[in-house]
């Protein structure tokens, strides 16, 4: 097993925090302007009536919502991760940690990912890493950060550019077979901000997952985070040009969705408004996951303030679902 100081992975970990609050790093254009949603102007779906909860891996969501993967394993993150995990208790939502890849180098870093705090949290990891940690270790140490499954996020792009980088690819779905056949816990398929085709989407269908996030093009991109972190400085064309690759999250959830029929798709990638949530979940997402709008909340009004922000996204995003007419998921995607 190849070594890296703990150091180094820690000082990247901060610096990834601090450069996805850089607008820089998003791309603004997820598409969900383009979709109408049904509206019933006579309202005739009561706030009581509207039943909102999803069973994500089995376990039930008060409302389809996730905070995205962010962060872990940089002393940074401790305050944020035993936050997050707490609020999701409170507000009965979900939580993808950031990277477990700290963890499983150095185990001493466990309390960054909060992991005592219990609640529906479920680890991360780079397609990379398959290769250098046996699934008993990867599940070992979800079990011991309390998780209940894991994403595994294909970033082949993102370490192209990244300093060090692994640079091989060419087996990543012999990679994930492999992974899958002898890990026991849910595992699900993430990209991180191009996003997810029908083509990609067909051959996943093939493996034992139980579901994909999309991370479409319109939101935090960790190509362009890595791309900001390059020495000597990408070219602004170059910088430019990897804006452009991938797909747009609207197109992702179709595509995703028609590959997966019945199992959990997840829509990331550029959700920044209610509107935008209950848009993804109408055209065939199971639930939505928010990032970079949490941390940018929690960076400047702290725990109290994200739980504000929390509480009156998913009570704005209650009352555009109910004004669409539909009273539970399965209505509103009919809609």
């Amino acid at each position: 097993m190849p070594h890296i100081p703990q150091d180094d992975i820690a000082t990247r970990k901060r610096e990834h925090l601090e450069l996805a609050l850089n607008e820089a790093v998003r791309t603004h254009d997820a598409g969900f302007e383009a979709i109408t949603l049904p509206y019933d102007a006579l309202f005739e779906v009561s706030d009581s009536a509207l039943d909102t909860h999803t069973s994500m891996a089995g376990h039930e969501l008060s409302f389809p919502l996730m905070i995205g993967a962010m962060t872990g394993g940089s002393p940074y993150s401790t305050q944020i991760n035993t936050d997050l995990r707490a609020l999701t208790r409170e507000l009965g939502i979900a939580l993808c940690l950031g990277s477990i890849r700290a963890y499983l180098a150095d185990k001493t870093c466990r309390s960054t990912y909060g992991a005592d705090l219990g609640g529906i949290a479920f680890a991360n990891i780079g397609i990379a890493e398959l290769t250098t940690y046996s699934p008993q270790a990867i599940e070992e140490a979800c079990l011991a950060l309390g998780t209940k499954g894991i994403f595994v996020h294909l970033n082949y792009l993102q370490e192209a550019i990244q300093h060090g980088g692994n640079r091989k690819s060419g087996n990543g779905f012999a990679v994930l077979e492999s992974f899958c056949r002898h890990f026991s816990l849910p595992v699900f398929v993430k990209e991180v901000g191009s996003g997810i085709g029908g083509s990609c989407a067909q051959r996943l269908a093939e493996l034992p997952i139980a579901g994909i996030e999309t991370a479409g093009r319109g939101g935090t991109s960790w190509v362009l985070v890595e791309a900001l972190r390059h020495n000597p400085p990408l070219p602004k064309e170059c910088i430019e040009a990897l804006k452009n690759v991938g797909y747009h999250t609207p197109d992702c959830i179709r595509a995703v969705r028609q590959a997966l029929p019945t199992r959990y798709v997840i829509a990331s990638g550029g959700i920044e408004t209610p509107l935008d949530a209950i848009k993804a979940l109408a055209i065939g997402a199971d639930a939505v996951a928010i990032a970079q709008p949490i941390l940018r909340t929690y960076t400047d009004t702290g725990r109290s303030g994200l739980t504000h922000w929390l509480s009156q996204f998913i009570e704005t995003a209650r009352l555009i679902w109910r004004s669409t007419g539909a009273r539970h998921i399965d209505e509103l995607k009919k809609n």
